[in-house]
Parts: C-alpha cells; structure tokens; sequence
C-alpha cells in the first residue's frame, strides 16, 4: 500500500488525482468532499442540459463551470480553464450528437465519468438506451422444470 494512506482512492477521469474524502486518520476530509460535492453537481447540470436543451441551463452549467475553475485557479483567472473548456465543448457535442463525429466525442465524456449511474442516465438520455432492469430469481420460476424429462 502507498504511504498516501488506505483510504485514499485516485479517480480518473473528470477529477484526476481527486482522493476520496478520506483523511489518513479515517477521518472526511472537507475540502475533498466539497470538491467531489461540486464536481457532482457539475455533471448533474450538464446531464440537465442534455435532458432540457434550454439556454438557462447551459448558462447555468457555464457559470458553474467558470467558478470551479476559479476556485481551482486560486483567485488567478487566467492560468486554469478546466471545466470551462470541458462544459463548451460537452455541451456543442450534446447539442450536435446526431453527427458521427460529435456522438463519439460524446461517449468519450461520459466514459471519463467514473459513476456508474451518471453514466447510464447520460447514455439512456442522450442515446436514447432502454436500459432493462435486471430479472429477479422469482422471474425465472417459468424455466424451473425446463430440460427435465416428463414423468
């Protein structure tokens, strides 16, 4: 194990090198959790966007975006763009998905979310996926006698 500690998980994707909010001494970690917290909330108003199309919620995602990227920046405006480079091109590729090029620029964003259920809501909104609920073990009563031989 790496002496960064045991709790401390490194996410790819949309928050590299983000830990979990998890200090060595198994303790939350604020600051962690406030910027996993925003980066959520990112994801879900861009996946609000993608739902509704509307302007207000793509100027909504871009000014959400512009802060995080200065809080990140540490108060100097010019020197991290982020998630504001990552918002305008997401949301011209939510905008354009029927051209080939924009739909798989667009499965590589949702690819780079590392929650599996904000990724499935992106796929089933923007590709319109069905996505099936798993079968229960009750369900499969129909085949319990299949394949044996009749008495």
């Amino acid at each position: 194990m790496s002496s960064i500690g045991r709790h401390v998980l490194k996410i790819s994707g949309y928050a590299p090198a983000l830990p979990t909010p998890f200090s060595d001494d198994d303790t939350i970690d604020a600051a962690a959790f406030e910027e996993s917290r925003r980066i959520r909330d990112w994801l879900l108003a861009i996946l609000r966007f993608a739902v509704t199309l509307e302007q207000c919620d793509q100027t909504a995602v871009m000014s959400l975006a512009a802060e995080m990227d200065r809080l990140g920046s540490g108060g100097n405006a010019s020197s991290f763009g982020f998630f504001t480079r990552t918002t305008t091109n997401f949301c011209a590729c939510i905008v354009a998905k029927g051209q080939f090029e924009k739909a798989a620029e667009l499965r590589l964003h949702i690819k780079r979310i590392n929650d599996d259920r904000l990724q499935r809501a992106f796929e089933a909104v923007l590709f319109d996926q069905h996505i099936e609920p798993a079968r229960s073990k009750k369900m499969d009563r129909e085949d319990l006698w299949k394949g044996l031989a009749v008495r």
